[in-house]
């Protein structure tokens, strides 16, 4: 091993740009740490590994990466790495010593191309508590992306990558947009396009959901490197407040763009005093407009809804359905559901493409909907149905209940309608879909079920298991959509972003369907989709 000098003299790529107190508040929820979160007491063995994608040239702006985000953490004593640049020896306060490695995995065929495992490991615990121990372990998933994954990601969607091309140039140079958007991989490549729209990365304030998605670690800290701001979604106030003061700086007024209606509503009861600094808000789910509903025509913004336009009716509820049904599998995987009786609570347009996706699956699929035009839609299309959703559970003894209304659709009352074991799946924001509370207090006790999620064990003898604790599932550990898939719905919130930023726009206050529709079927759009997976397409 060839000792290097402390910490401080390592020279680190700008990795630490990292702001220990902005590291620590998104890094608080229990579920970012997915390898040693079960650790108390006394110090277990454990091992946290991570995969890349790159090449051998890329081990060492890896270690660099799990340096600075441990760094970002704690103080480093000391620091040897071996001549190769693939490993790594740590020594941390108390005692403690951690060991990083970044290699080819033993069994290539096993992993995708060109893959590289990093793995961490406490070599000696000293000193440190297990809960530290346990998120400095967790910093190989902060891991930037390698400059071929990224090359991927732009081919995956091209839509979005080359938008800037269709568009005027510097389109966006006159705001600064507040992204509330999934922490997913394509969340980077929208963020690419962002900025060569002509909006420098201070002009930029990401709000981060904080769901359980499968590279939130490298996200962010792919975000975070590049000196964007990123707040947790429990700090919007304080974000738009320090968004507002950095857009005037630049002398540009800001734009929101939300996935879940994070931002606007909170502007309107917390910090109404902004509302003027801000040019629109460009929408991308239902359950977001939903939201604005309480606002009747008091919204003083113009609201570009991509959730209730054609384009997004017309391509992605079908993608969500199946991604949700997949990952459930995934986590269900002893599980057979052929031949099985399954629920969708709710039939708008993601429940009724979940009922059809369950239904392909060889499932016996009921439908419950609140609003009769939705129930008779259902049973039209041959689904059994029922007025009444405890008889329809209590009947129809479903082994798998999916949620999808957005609002609390199982609630206590429903419990004693639940015959035998099931599982209970939502596909909508946060944990809305179920009232946990209630169901926990029907519940004799709870138990885990590790990644799959809890489960209540009811007073009947039948156990019904929360999948990802009440969250959605198709976020669960997961990616959601492939990216081809929501390639079309990122650009089209970017055209959103760009014909708010123009000050022609022609959008009333309030809600703007119509216009949103207009403009999206006259940017491109569909037609450069089409080409690529229409009859002659090019993918």
């Amino acid at each position: 091993m060839t000792a290097l000098p402390s910490a401080s003299a390592i020279p680190l790529s700008g990795v630490l740009t990292y702001q220990t107190e902005a590291f620590a508040g998104v890094g608080t929820c229990d579920d970012r740490v997915a390898t040693t979160s079960t650790l108390a007491g006394a110090y277990q063995p454990a091992v946290a590994s991570a995969l890349v994608r790159g090449a051998a040239s890329d081990w060492a702006t890896i270690l660099t990466d799990v340096v600075a985000s441990i760094g970002a953490l704690t103080e480093i004593a000391g620091f040897e790495t071996t001549a190769s640049g693939h490993e790594a020896r740590l020594r941390l306060p108390g005692n403690t010593v951690l060991r990083v490695v970044a290699g080819a995995p033993a069994r290539p065929k096993a992993h995708p191309q060109n893959a590289i495992v990093v793995s961490a490991v406490i070599e000696r615990v000293g000193d440190t508590a297990s809960a530290e121990l346990a998120t400095l372990l967790s910093t190989v998933e902060r891991v930037r992306f390698t400059p071929l994954e990224m090359a991927e990601l732009r081919a995956q969607m091209p839509l979005t990558a080359t938008l800037p091309r269709f568009m005027a140039p510097r389109c966006l140079a006159t705001v600064a947009p507040v992204l509330t958007v999934h922490h997913m991989s394509d969340f980077l490549v929208m963020v690419d396009a962002v900025t060569a729209m002509g909006v420098p990365v201070a002009g930029i304030t990401v709000i981060d959901k904080g769901y359980r998605y499968r590279h939130t670690g490298r996200v962010d800290a792919q975000l975070r490197a590049s000196g964007i701001a990123v707040y947790p979604w429990t700090a919007v106030p304080e974000a738009l407040a320090d968004h507002t003061d950095r857009a005037r700086a630049l002398d540009r007024r800001g734009l929101l763009v939300d996935d879940g209606g994070y931002t606007l509503p909170v502007l309107l009861d917390q910090r109404p005093d902004l509302a003027g600094a801000f040019v629109g808000l460009v929408e991308q789910t239902t359950s977001g407009i939903a939201k604005l509903g309480r606002f009747g025509d008091r919204l003083p913004l113009p609201v570009f809804s991509v959730a209730e336009s054609r384009l997004k009716a017309t391509i992605e509820s079908y993608g969500i359905a199946d991604a949700s049904v997949r990952n459930t599998l995934d986590l269900l995987p002893n599980e057979k559901f052929e031949g099985q009786s399954a629920l969708v609570i709710g039939f708008g347009r993601i429940g009724e493409q979940v009922a059809e996706v369950l239904r392909a699956r060889r499932m016996r699929v009921a439908v419950y909907d609140a609003a009769i035009v939705r129930l008779v839609a259902a049973h039209e299309r041959g689904f059994q149905t029922d007025r009444s959703l405890a008889r329809l559970l209590a009947h129809h003894r479903p082994l798998l209940i999916v949620g999808t209304t957005g609002q609390p659709s199982l609630r206590g009352e429903h419990v004693a309608s639940l015959r035998r074991d099931c599982f209970l799946v939502s596909t909508t924001s946060r944990t809305n879909e179920f009232a946990l509370d209630e169901l926990v207090e029907e519940a004799r006790f709870t138990s885990d079920a590790g990644v799959t999620g809890f489960r209540l064990h009811l007073a009947s003898g039948a156990t019904a298991t929360v999948v990802a604790d009440g969250f959605p599932v198709n976020f669960h550990h997961a990616e959601s959509l492939p990216n081809k898939y929501s390639d079309l719905v990122l650009a089209a919130l970017l055209v959103g972003a760009v014909t708010l930023a123009r000050p022609d726009h022609g959008f009333d206050a309030g809600h703007n369907v119509a216009a949103t529709d207009a403009a999206l079927e006259s940017s491109g759009l569909l037609d450069r989709y089409y080409r690529r997976f229409g009859p002659a397409g090019t993918q």
